[in-house]
């Protein structure tokens, strides 16, 4: 590993990049390196090669796991990430990341019960308020639930011997895999500018749905703060995460 630990993040599309999440990494003294699944295919890293990383972030995309046979990229990302879960390397997986992440682990997919557009509440368990990562947004919840921003149709089952961290009835939120993988069906990631981007896009879908673009402009403009303190909270622990394990190289 280089004097500097490095973080691998995967970027699936250029509108959802690493935004919230890059500073606390940064600031933890990582350095940040990206692979761009489509626009630099030839950018990957093989799968021998990821021991030179200390983490791993797979994002969000438009593509979906059962779109595999699309998109050989995600064929070597899943390879990527079944390396890491047996490395025991930090990994973090948000949204379409967080679905993967519990394939590459031999989850079923499954469609979500209900799109989740914009802002939901999600309920947190009792694991999560002790867990290295996820404890972060549990220290932020007065009442055991948290405010967060959703852009998903996809859903999955709980990976074999995770641990269930959030859900929203019976949709799969938060899990950690053994003691250094976590998924996250939000998208924490995500500021205030890409959020009302988002909803503008994707205006139609929202009416579609009968979700109230407007409404959740508004919660965007509510919430913003408060989100970006916290994911700045879970993007430092998840740092210390690869840091530890930068150590043990």
């Amino acid at each position: 590993m280089s004097a500097r630990p490095e973080v691998l993040v995967v970027l699936h599309d250029v509108d959802d990049n690493l935004n919230e999440l890059a500073v606390p990494l940064a600031e933890a003294g990582l350095r940040i390196v990206t692979w761009d699944v489509e626009r630099d295919p030839d950018g990957a890293p093989t799968v021998d090669a990821l021991e030179r990383f200390s983490g791993i972030i797979s994002l969000g995309a438009y593509a979906g796991v059962t779109d595999e046979a699309k998109h050989p990229w995600m064929t070597h990302e899943k390879r990527l990430l079944e390396r890491a879960l047996e490395l025991g390397m930090p990994t973090l997986g948000l949204c379409f990341g967080s679905q993967l992440l519990a394939a590459a682990a031999g989850a079923p997919f499954k469609p979500s019960p209900v799109p989740e557009l914009g802002w939901t509440s999600v309920r947190l368990t009792d694991d999560a308020a002790a867990d290295p990562v996820v404890g972060a947004l549990a220290r932020s919840s007065d009442d055991g639930e948290v405010d967060v921003y959703h852009y998903h149709f996809d859903s999955h089952e709980l990976p074999e011997g995770a641990v269930l961290l959030a859900e929203t009835n019976g949709i799969i939120e938060a899990y950690r895999l053994g003691d250094a993988a976590w998924g996250l069906q939000f998208h924490l990631e995500v500021g205030l500018a890409t959020q009302l981007a988002w909803i503008a896009g994707g205006r139609r879908v929202y009416e579609r749905e009968g979700v109230d673009p407007e409404e959740h402009e508004r919660l965007s403009h509510e919430n913003w703060r408060r989100y970006r303190e916290q994911a700045h909270e879970v993007g430092a622990a998840f740092a210390q995460q690869a840091l530890s394990y930068a150590k043990r190289g």
